[in-house]
């Protein structure tokens, strides 16, 4: 089945693109996605596709992530039959923000004409406590918010990560990722980092989310900062065209406000704010 893709139209307007679908439950036989494929080249691009197993079989971020679309990238425009001067990077939710980071890279990024972003997030702290709280912060207003469920599933994966004891981590595994819920007494036993994440992932206010958040391992906190396009759109060079869902379960809109604050003195940017379905 056919029908209007608001990444399709934009492309339609560039060039070549390598997209990036981050973490998705969808592999690379899903028919939706043999049909973008299949409507970029009728239209003349060459489309190359980023789907990386932690993230798609497990719902793991993947750090890797940007370096692998670097080395991907410097691949596709390599090839005879791709215009250099019109080949970019794009991408889906996660997938969008790790091809803003690696856009930036030094690397590629005198290469990368553009960067088609669909729901990305633009701080991966900031969109960590947006779920754990169950909140969309934005200009000092609060909005209630409930996450999508894949969303909390990745949470809890990469929180549970940071658990060192065994049977902590078992016991979490167990309760939010396997829907076998442990017993008031196995979670009363939690250690106290057990009952970090556990506090986190069953939802906080937003101030005690900043406060727990901040009893995370150091080295967890800096590597969401290194995943974060907003550690890096000060190296972008390429044109922006970013779009949101106004109501997007999966990654905030207002994730892509805070990504055009920060890019629009630079120019080169363009901005979608859509509804996928109405009622």
């Amino acid at each position: 089945k056919r029908g209007y893709h608001p990444l399709l139209a934009v492309a339609a307007g560039t060039g070549d693109v390598l997209l990036a679908l981050g973490v998705s439950p969808i592999g690379l036989d899903d028919p939706n996605l043999i049909n973008l494929g299949n409507a970029l080249a009728w239209a003349g691009y060459v489309a190359m596709f980023h789907w990386s197993p932690p993230m798609g079989l497990q719902g793991n971020i993947d750090p890797a992530g940007p370096d692998q679309l670097v080395w991907a990238f410097r691949y596709l425009a390599d090839r005879d039959y791709v215009d250099r001067e019109r080949v970019g990077l794009g991408g889906f939710c996660v997938g969008a923000s790790f091809a803003l980071v690696a856009a930036a890279d030094p690397r590629i990024r005198d290469q990368v004409v553009f960067v088609n972003a669909l729901g990305p997030f633009f701080n991966a702290e900031t969109l960590l406590l947006q779920a754990a709280s169950r909140t969309v912060t934005y200009e000092g207003e609060l909005t209630p918010w409930e996450p999508d469920p894949l969303t909390l599933r990745v949470l809890a994966n990469e929180l549970i990560e940071t658990v060192d004891n065994a049977p902590d981590a078992e016991v979490l595994t167990r309760h939010y990722l396997d829907s076998q819920p442990a017993t008031p007494a196995e979670l009363a036993a939690l250690s106290p980092p057990g009952r970090t994440v556990s506090r986190l992932l069953e939802g906080v206010q937003p101030q005690e989310a900043e406060t727990l958040y901040l009893t995370l391992p150091l080295g967890f906190r800096e590597g969401l900062a290194g995943i974060s396009p907003s550690a890096h759109v000060g190296n972008l060079r390429a044109r922006l065209w970013v779009m949101h869902d106004r109501y997007d379960a999966l990654v905030p809109a207002a994730e892509s406000h805070r990504l055009l604050e920060a890019t629009q003195e630079r120019g080169k940017v363009r901005y979608t704010e859509f509804l996928a379905s109405t009622t």
